[in-house]
Formats: C-alpha cells, sequence, structure tokens
C-alpha cells in the first residue's frame, strides 16, 4: 500500500512539474521571444528561412522537454530535487535568448555558448555522483509529499525567474525587433504602435519609426509625438549605430529613392543628393525633419519657405509648430508665421512652463500636455 502511495506521489510530482515547464516555455517563446528568434533564424539562415512562433514555440518546448527526459534517467537527484531535471533545458532555453543587443555576426551571446555545455558536463558530473552515493534517499524520508511538491514548484519558479534575468528583456531591442517584423509585412500603422507610450528609444529604433511615418505620410506630421534618439544621425541605417537587424535596409533607401551613402552622415547625403536635383518628395521632408532633430530652426525655415505653401491647411502640424516657435524665438525673423489655433496652444506652453519652478516637475507636467509636440522636443530632448 505504502508503494502505491509513493508511486501516486511522485507520479502528480513529476506531471505537476512537466505540465509548468511546458506552459512556462511555451508561453515564453511565443508571447515574448518570438520576434527575437524570428530575427536569430533569419540571420543564421541568411535569410533563407521563416521563423513561424506557434510552430517554433512547439517545436523548441518539445525538444526541451525531451532534454529533461534524459537529463531525468540519468537519476540521482530523486523526488526532493526533480525539479532540478530540468537544469539542463533551462539553460539551453538561456542560450537560445540571450542574444547580445550589438551583435555585428551570430547573434548568439558567445559566452553563453560556451558556458552552457560546460554547465551541462558539470550537471551531468553532479548528477551521476549524488545517484552513486544516494544522498536524495535519507532526505526523502523526512519530507512529506505535499513538502516535496511544493519544494519543487518553488525551485521551479527560480530557474524560470533566472531564465528572464539572462534572457533578452531589453524593451528597446524587442521593440526593434517586433517593428521590423511588422515593416516586413507592410503593416506600417501597426509598427508605429510598438512602444508609442514608451519614454525608451535609440537611433536605430527613432530610424525604423522615422521609415514607417514616411511610408504612411505622417512625417512631419507625427515623428515628435514619439521618443527619439541620435539626432540627424538617426534619418538613416550607417551600418554601425544606426542599423536594422534582420530587415532589408536596402528597402529603406529605395523607399527614397536613392543609394546607400557610404561613409557620409544621413544629412550630408540627403542635401548632396537634393543639391543635385535628386531629391524626391520623401527626401525633402527627411531633410526638414533632420534640421528640426539637430534644432536648427534658421536651416529648416530657409528649407521650408521654398518646399511647401505655408499658408496651406495641409502643413503638416510639426512644421507649423516649428515655425511658430522661429516666429517667437527670434528678434528679427526672416520669416514671420502666424496661425491662431498654433499661437494659442504656444501660449499655453509658455503659462505652464512659468507655472513651475523645480525642473522636473516642470518638464513632467509639460511631458503630460505637449509631449506630442515639437516644443517639448525643442527644450526638453538633449
Amino acid at each position: 500500500m505504502a508503494n502505491i502511495h509513493t508511486v501516486n506521489n511522485g507520479t502528480l510530482l513529476k506531471t505537476a512539474c512537466a505540465i509548468v515547464f511546458v506552459l512556462f516555455v511555451f508561453t515564453y517563446l511565443f508571447f515574448f521571444q518570438a520576434d527575437l528568434l524570428s530575427m536569430v533564424q533569419h540571420v543564421l539562415s541568411g535569410g533563407t528561412t521563416h521563423y513561424d512562433r506557434t510552430i517554433g514555440s512547439v517545436v523548441i518546448t518539445a525538444v526541451l522537454f525531451l532534454v529533461h527526459v534524459g537529463a531525468r534517467r540519468l537519476g540521482g537527484l530523486g523526488d526532493v530535487f526533480h525539479a532540478f531535471t530540468y537544469v539542463p533545458s533551462l539553460l539551453l532555453l538561456v542560450a537560445l535568448t540571450s542574444v547580445d543587443c550589438d551583435f555585428s555576426g551570430s547573434p548568439l551571446n558567445v559566452v553563453w555558448l560556451w558556458l552552457v555545455p560546460l554547465l551541462i558536463v558539470v550537471y551531468v558530473v553532479l548528477s551521476l555522483a549524488v545517484r552513486f552515493r544516494g544522498c536524495t534517499r535519507t532526505l526523502s524520508a523526512f519530507s512529506t509529499p505535499v513538502g516535496i511538491l511544493w519544494k519543487n514548484l518553488l525551485f521551479m519558479a527560480f530557474m524560470f525567474i533566472a531564465v528572464c534575468l539572462f534572457g533578452n528583456s531589453d524593451r528597446v531591442f524587442h521593440y526593434r525587433l517586433r517593428v521590423e517584423n511588422l515593416l516586413n509585412s507592410g503593416a506600417y500603422a501597426k509598427a508605429l504602435q510598438i512602444g508609442d507610450k514608451s519614454d525608451d528609444a535609440d537611433p536605430s529604433l527613432t530610424m525604423l519609426r522615422i521609415y514607417a511615418l514616411s511610408r504612411s505620410k505622417q512625417l512631419g506630421e507625427r515623428l515628435f509625438e514619439y521618443p527619439l534618439s541620435g539626432g540627424s544621425g538617426a534619418l538613416l541605417p550607417d551600418g554601425k549605430n544606426v542599423r536594422c537587424l534582420f530587415f532589408q535596409e536596402d528597402r529603406i533607401f529605395k523607399s527614397l529613392s536613392i543609394r546607400k551613402m557610404g561613409d557620409m552622415a544621413p544629412m550630408d547625403y540627403l542635401l548632396y543628393i537634393e543639391r543635385n536635383g535628386l531629391a524626391m518628395k520623401p527626401v525633402t521632408d527627411y531633410i526638414l525633419c533632420g534640421y528640426l532633430l539637430d534644432k536648427k530652426l534658421d536651416a529648416f525655415v530657409a528649407a521650408i519657405r521654398h518646399k511647401y505653401n505655408l499658408s496651406s491647411s495641409t502643413l503638416p502640424k510639426h512644421y507649423k509648430e516649428a515655425l511658430t516657435l522661429y516666429t517667437h524665438l527670434r528678434a528679427n525673423p526672416v520669416l514671420v508665421f502666424h496661425n491662431e489655433v498654433m499661437d494659442a496652444d504656444y501660449a499655453d506652453f509658455q503659462k505652464l512652463e512659468k507655472e513651475y519652478k523645480d525642473e522636473r516637475e516642470r518638464e513632467s507636467y509639460v511631458h503630460d500636455t505637449f509631449g506630442d509636440t515639437y516644443w517639448f522636443y525643442y527644450f526638453y530632448n538633449e
């Protein structure tokens, strides 16, 4: 009778741990790392294969569970430490998802690629040593089935947390991955929704958003609604600090009807294209927004007066904001721009700034009301 209870308790323990493991791994892969794995497969295969998040999550989960089965057959750990038979599987999961954000060749983290096999060897040696010494039998005799179950589930919880900590969880990096996936399918509107409520950005994410806005014909209308980084250097990929992870950079240049710029800075290259009469309409907006990103209002005004009808109701919002700002900042402006709505909004902007003496408090309140304007970018984005 005791043997039946022992078997039942052992089955319950193994079943519970297996269910928890499968649920965690599948959820982690399907919902949190699908874009990362898509990029890894694309890079490692040279773009010849495509990752399917459902099939990929199922296959990887199944393979990792089989690795656990192999580790369990080594024996030695017993019921008390049954959760640790999942260690090799979770180590492989870490190696698969601990991608280096700044990779240049293979996206997989080199440190984990040699550390994981080493740790698995150590695990096998320790597991065999425990098996031959029979250390866990004594501990099992002093533990209740319920206690053993909860201890194992607690061990697994700690291991899951470790996987999340060591796997790549960089928010901006994941924004870039998701945006590039959506850009590949031409879903520009959805791409622009990724991370739009976050204050985090880097030059590469800024470049991707600029491209998506340009393709949506909203660059001058919505650019400064997003957190931005890198100034005009983020206009185009340079293969170094501003680059795509797996989206084809040629598509960005082709959308502007230009070629790759070599070692030239984006603004220098775009101005060169314009001076030689080769600039299409999207290039004009890139140049105007480049001046705004660098806060060069005088250059912006000198350029826009020849490119847009400033009295038109279709003049993009951020261009109106920049012209309003220029008119108020310059004692002798070469161009005076007035728009009833913009003038009223800018007056409210100035009034709100004067209400708060503390710099952080002022920035917070101004951000809440005017965070999607060029005015906020000009005065608060460093």
